[in-house]
């Protein structure tokens, strides 16, 4: 398997081997010495806000740590499972759509907002009738 610089997900990439084995912080340490720190405390401490300064390195990095991880001894690149991750952290863009619900079944569609990781500003909600309303994200 090979990670291509470009893949969407390549710093989650580097959380979720962080946060789940513990071979890979050492070698990460040794690539980007100047993070030591950070990615000590976010390989410790999930809600650690040093984890954003560690997709950030890896986000102006891309090309270097997509080598790295590339490169990395098959015992650990074989724990990566980009299927997970890429389902894990994608979302879906409801900005700029109108859906229309029944009032009744709000609950439903608040909870399959919620699984799709919806994205959005802000919506309005407009009653159409006594049984449906309009939702419009902005």
């Amino acid at each position: 398997m090979n990670i291509d610089k470009n893949y969407e997900f390549l710093s989650k990439v580097f959380l979720e081997l962080l946060s789940n084995e513990p071979e890979f912080k050492p070698l990460f340490q040794a690539l980007a010495p100047e993070m030591y720190a950070d990615i000590e405390s976010a390989a410790t401490n999930p809600n650690c806000s040093c984890r954003g300064r560690v997709e950030d390195y890896v986000n102006r990095n891309t090309e270097k740590c997509a080598n790295f991880i590339n490169g990395l001894p098959e015992s650990i690149k074989s724990k990566i499972n980009l299927d997970v991750i890429t389902a894990t952290y994608s979302f879906v863009v409801y900005s700029g759509t109108v859906k229309r619900t029944k009032i009744s079944e709000w609950k439903n569609f608040y909870d399959k907002m919620m699984t799709d990781r919806a994205t959005y500003r802000a919506f309005s909600v407009v009653k159409v009738d006594d049984e449906n309303v309009d939702v419009f994200f902005i």
